[in-house]
């Protein structure tokens, strides 16, 4: 039996590594890859190393869906077994995947003891939110101070991002500003911004050292932070580096994590951000 009396729920997209799953009692709803043809199950079906090793081969670009309702519907069965008489399910926005949409469906079961929620955000934007939501879960918080503890931290999490692989992106059909003059950003390293489920253009530059240069000193901007990572897609080492050189933003670990493959598909490899929670009260 479960030890909090409200089961928080997440999909893959949110990046939240494995042990702080177990630890916080976090359900997650895998997203689906496909590959040339073949659905995967984010992490049960293929790694995500196997993912971008795979991924500069394949005959036809990557692409994702999302899991049925009735997938989700499983995870919600599941924590209300598991002693839940209420839940909270946090996904990335409907304007960069269907996948809250469908947790919208499966919830329509249960009435008013699923709430689904958008996080405006994706990888650990998402899962920073979801971690706080969850640690108030387990100190026996009513829903409605879960809730607010989630809408806080939304309203407290930044991410900024450099993408690597802009032909990937303009592929997703996600970011419509793309569309236009792509041609002459190829040669750039462009970096973005995600807020309330906007992808922004905040600067682009022609080598990869300025871009994290540009991250970085907008990162040190935001003041004190209680949480911090840095995602990744399929470069751990300048990762892991990146990370120790920030470390000092933050006084908790810092999260160094391969996104998952369905954020992975639409950037490609290469790309690396920073995300953090403010230290605000």
């Amino acid at each position: 039996m479960r030890s909090s009396k409200v089961a928080i729920v997440t999909d893959s997209t949110s990046d939240i590594p494995k042990d702080k799953q177990d630890e916080l009692e976090i359900e997650v709803v895998p997203a689906i890859v496909i590959m040339d043809g073949i659905s995967y199950r984010d992490g049960l079906d293929i790694s995500r190393s196997d993912f971008y090793e795979r991924l500069p081969n394949l005959k036809t670009p990557a692409s994702t869906g999302a899991p049925s309702p009735l997938f989700f519907e499983e995870v919600y069965e599941k924590g209300f077994d598991s002693g839940a008489e209420e839940i909270v399910s946090i996904h990335l926005p409907e304007t960069l995947s269907s996948m809250i949409d469908v947790s919208r469906q499966a919830a329509m079961k249960f009435g008013d003891k699923v709430h689904v929620i958008s996080s405006g955000q994706l990888s650990l934007g998402t899962g920073f939110q979801v971690m706080e939501a969850a640690k108030a879960a387990h100190s026996g918080a009513s829903m409605q101070e879960i809730l607010q503890i989630a809408s806080r931290a939304k309203e407290n999490v930044r991410l900024i991002a450099l993408v690597n692989n802009l032909a990937a992106l303009k592929r997703s059909g996600r970011i419509n500003w793309l569309s236009a003059g792509v041609g002459d950003l190829l040669q750039l390293k462009l970096l973005v911004e995600i807020s309330d489920g906007v992808v922004s253009r905040i600067g682009q530059v022609r080598t990869r050292t300025k871009a994290m240069g540009q991250l970085e000193l907008i990162a040190k901007e935001w003041g004190p932070l209680s949480r911090l990572a840095i995602p990744h897609s399929s470069i751990p080492e300048l990762a892991q580096a990146y990370a120790e050189k920030l470390n000092h933003l933050c006084q908790t670990p810092t999260i160094v994590m391969d996104v998952t493959t369905a954020i992975g598909a639409h950037i490609g490899t290469g790309a690396i951000g920073i995300i953090g929670l403010l230290e605000k009260d």
